[in-house]
């Protein structure tokens, strides 16, 4: 079991912004972004499946998407499936809503989060996503890999995280 006290919510390590951004990554990050963020004061009483625009049969979670290679292949490949992708890197936010900026019907089946993962999966309602892909995870301190591989497991099959 993971107690409170072990589990630190101030998870993030390191910087959050690298290089300055371009106009157009700072006119999408201000505009294209809050249509597609994930608001977490919003009560999720409903299926996640209702935060999309298209109708999706499964929801899948991406952790750590970088600059979102993975996620718009992985939206292209499942036409039925709706995308969270979690990314708390402003350049690699910004590159992929340059992305998204160019194929809007992708953009009707992913919804984005722009900070730690933690708070998002502490949001979300029990047993709601159908597939979760972690990439590029945080070091964990070597004393509580312990409570990191628990914490893995509790949310694979689908335990609250706290």
């Amino acid at each position: 079991m993971i107690e409170s006290n072990v589990w630190h919510r101030k998870s993030f390590f390191g910087r959050r912004k690298g290089k300055t951004l371009h106009q157009r990554q700072k006119m999408l990050y201000d505009t294209l972004l809050p249509a597609l963020r994930i608001n977490l004061g919003q009560n999720m009483q409903n299926e996640l499946q209702s935060l999309f625009a298209l109708p999706v049969k499964a929801v899948r979670l991406e952790i750590g998407f970088g600059n979102g290679e993975s996620l718009l292949h992985e939206a292209t490949r499942f036409r039925d499936v709706g995308f969270i992708g979690v990314e708390p890197f402003v350049n690699g936010m910004a590159k992929m809503l340059a992305c998204l900026s160019n194929t809007p019907d992708l953009s009707k089946k992913i919804r984005l989060y722009d900070n730690d993962a933690i708070y998002l999966l502490d949001w979300l309602p029990y047993q709601s996503i159908d597939g979760i892909d972690l990439f590029y995870p945080d070091p964990w301190i070597k004393k509580n890999i312990g409570n990191a591989v628990l914490l893995m497991r509790r949310i694979l099959i689908g335990l609250p995280v706290s």
